[in-house]
């Protein structure tokens, strides 16, 4: 800062002087910056922190939800340990036949489905079955074929009738009870079987005179003309285990007939590994 004063003789004389700020006030000022720019930046990796924990959160919730898409529940009171198909031909009389052949026969491709239920011993509660339930049945097959469903019957000395009164329409239920009691629908609920037959009807006939032996099995197919192509078909169902303590349903797919029932005549097929199958609780 420059400044003036009168000098000698009336003249104007210039003298330099400077103002010195305090160093005291500079260093209070970059404290307050420096204290400013410390407070935000914590916040900043507040909010980084915090979206990382939300990140890990969310990616831990969505891993358990896809394992428990696929895998389902791994710990059920009850669980199916057991599957046996057995594929094979039978036949029913024509309701006519005014020509009086000797064999006048509809020709019919079953699957028997059996399922084994068993307790899990280290569950922590007490648990029984309440019901066993099959439901929601997908049926593909060749167009024109005609496949149903059908539950165990009463009838004396056969365990299948193809009566309609035996058809599965929607669902089968059967019944925890004291033991397995197939007829009537009712499973052990400490644990059993169940049994249904998946047929796929009227594939073919057989007309004949003939004197010559017939075995009535796959085998038979062949004999009339049928391919293997006539009668495959894919089947699939739910399935749903009702406990105490909570009802459990998955998805089952088979492949019918279990084998090349043409040339072998009776198939069958044992599964006991259900990995595939994922169990979920239901509300």
């Amino acid at each position: 800062m420059e400044m003036y004063r009168s000098g000698y003789n009336g003249t104007v004389s210039k003298t330099a002087s400077y103002v010195i700020v305090a160093r005291g006030f500079e260093s209070h000022h970059l404290r307050q910056s420096g204290g400013h720019m410390n407070k935000i930046l914590r916040e900043k990796l507040k909010e980084a922190l915090l979206l990382f924990i939300v990140i890990i959160a969310f990616g831990t919730v969505l891993a358990f939800m896809l394992k428990y898409e696929s895998e389902g529940e791994r710990n059920m009171p009850f669980s199916l340990t057991e599957m046996l198909i057995i594929s094979s031909v039978d036949e029913t009389a024509k309701p006519e036949n005014p020509d009086n052949y000797k064999r006048n026969i509809d020709i019919h491709q079953y699957n028997d489905v059996y399922l084994k239920f068993e307790k899990n011993n280290n569950y922590e509660q007490s648990s029984y079955i309440k019901n066993i339930i099959i439901e929601n049945f997908n049926i593909q097959a060749k167009e024109g074929k005609t496949i149903n469903i059908y539950m165990p019957n009463s009838v004396e000395g056969k365990l299948f009738s193809y009566e309609e009164n035996f058809k599965v329409i929607n669902n089968l239920t059967f019944k925890g009870a004291n033991q397995d009691n197939q007829k009537a629908l009712e499973i052990g609920n400490e644990g059993g079987r169940i049994l249904f037959r998946i047929v796929n009807q009227n594939v073919g006939e057989l007309v004949s005179n003939d004197e010559e032996d017939i075995s009535y099995d796959g085998t038979l197919l062949k004999k009339v003309g049928i391919k293997d192509e006539d009668i495959k078909a894919k089947v699939s169902f739910d399935l749903v285990i009702e406990t105490n303590i909570a009802k459990y349903k998955g998805t089952i797919t088979l492949d019918l007939p279990c084998g090349d029932i043409l040339e072998q005549g009776v198939c069958n097929i044992n599964k006991t590994d259900f990995s595939d199958v994922a169990f979920k609780r239901e509300k």
